[in-house]
This record gives C-alpha cells, structure tokens and sequence, in this order.
C-alpha cells in the first residue's frame, strides 16, 4: 500500500506542475508561436490558427487538470469508489470530448491539430472506461451495504 501512496502523490505533484505549465503556457503562446513562425518560415496565418485553437482548450485543460487533481485527493485519503469520483470523471471525460471536438475542427487548417484531437478522443475513452469502473464498483457497494441492513 506504500507504494500505492507514493504513486499517488507523485501523480498529484505532476498535476500540480502541469498546472503551472498550463498557465505558464497560456501566457506566453503568442510569444512563442510568432517566435515559431519566424524561425521555422511558417504562414503568417498560423499565430492566429493556433491561438484560436489553443484558447478556448485552455479552460477545459484546467478543469480537466483540477478535477485529476480532486479525484486524486479523495484517493489518498482512502475514499476511492464514491460517487464524488465518478462525477469528476465523467467532468473530466466531457472536457475531453470538448477538446477533442475544438483541435479536429482545427485540424483541417493546421494538421498537427488531428494528433491532438485524436489523443484526447482516446483519453476520453480511457476515463469513460475508468468511471464506468469506479460507478460499479459504488453501486455494487452500495447495494451490498443495502442487503446487509
């Protein structure tokens, strides 16, 4: 169980940077996308695909990332299969849905954005899957507990 511990709050520290990143990130995109542009000889258009693109995906990014972040929190403190969980996975996979849709769209004018919105497609899977998982296991729980009175 140790271990199981120590896996957890290091996926706790990861959020907690990569919510940093995101702001960090957010921050500085136009800076670094015209810096891009420059180097790498890009359309001039490409600043303005990108942050079109990259904006409206950095709220649901954070809510995504502080949603993990809760869900995590619960885990620690041993409160894994409850419905709280559930909830926040079902937030988490409708983010990702949400991103997935916004970078596919923009996928048709700047391809890189398909490798985007296809990962998150995937991840929307993954956490689907994950929270059919953890509401399962609730109910069985709960129905168990139900018997048992």
């Amino acid at each position: 169980m140790l271990n199981a511990q120590k896996s957890v709050k290091l996926c706790i520290i990861l959020t907690d940077i990569f919510i940093c990143a995101l702001v960090i990130l957010t921050v500085l995109l136009p800076f670094g996308v015209s810096w891009y542009v420059e180097t790498m000889h890009r359309s001039q258009t490409l600043p303005a695909t990108i942050m079109i693109t990259c904006y409206p995906c950095a709220p649901f990014l954070g809510i995504l990332l502080f949603m993990l972040r809760r869900v995590l929190k619960r885990i620690i403190k041993g409160d894994i299969f409850i419905n709280e969980n559930s909830h926040d996975l079902k937030i988490i996979t409708c983010c990702c849905i949400v991103i997935a849709l916004i970078t596919l769209i923009a996928g048709r004018y700047y391809i890189p954005f398909y490798i985007v919105g296809l990962t998150f497609v995937f991840l929307a899977l993954i956490t689907f899957a994950a929270n059919s998982v953890f509401l399962s296991v609730y109910e069985k729980k709960n129905s168990e507990n139900d018997n048992n009175n």
